[in-house]
């Protein structure tokens, strides 16, 4: 959870820079990385409660799908949604626009910031 916490603290601080990611890239690759890793601290602190729980989750979605049932995330299809644009983030930041990437982003730092709570 410890390192889970720093990426949402480091998301948090790249994400104040929002306004400059809007007209520069290399603040918006700033912005885009942080998120990148905070999903992945993410979605392997799903892995590790599922494994709690004795249940096993090889994926990203696996994971996701196992803390929706367990109760960590509510809305598992917006969950899912972050996937695939993190997914379509890494492969090619312009497979989205860069402000469809930065709102999906603020909306995924409102969401991980209810696990953290």
């Amino acid at each position: 959870m410890k390192k889970l916490k720093e990426s949402i603290d480091a998301l948090e601080y790249a994400l104040s820079f929002l306004d400059k990611a809007k007209k520069d890239d290399f603040y918006f690759s700033g912005i885009a990385k942080k998120f990148e890793t905070c999903f992945e601290y993410t979605w392997k602190y799903f892995k590790q409660k599922a494994t709690e729980e004795g249940l096993d989750a090889y994926s990203p979605k696996e994971a996701i799908k196992l803390a929706g049932r367990s109760g960590l995330i509510e809305n598992v299809e917006k969950w899912l949604d972050f996937l695939e644009d993190r997914n379509a983030g890494v492969h090619d930041y312009f497979g989205l626009s860069q402000d469809d990437y930065l709102k999906t982003i603020q909306e995924f730092f409102k969401e991980v910031k209810k696990i953290q709570a």
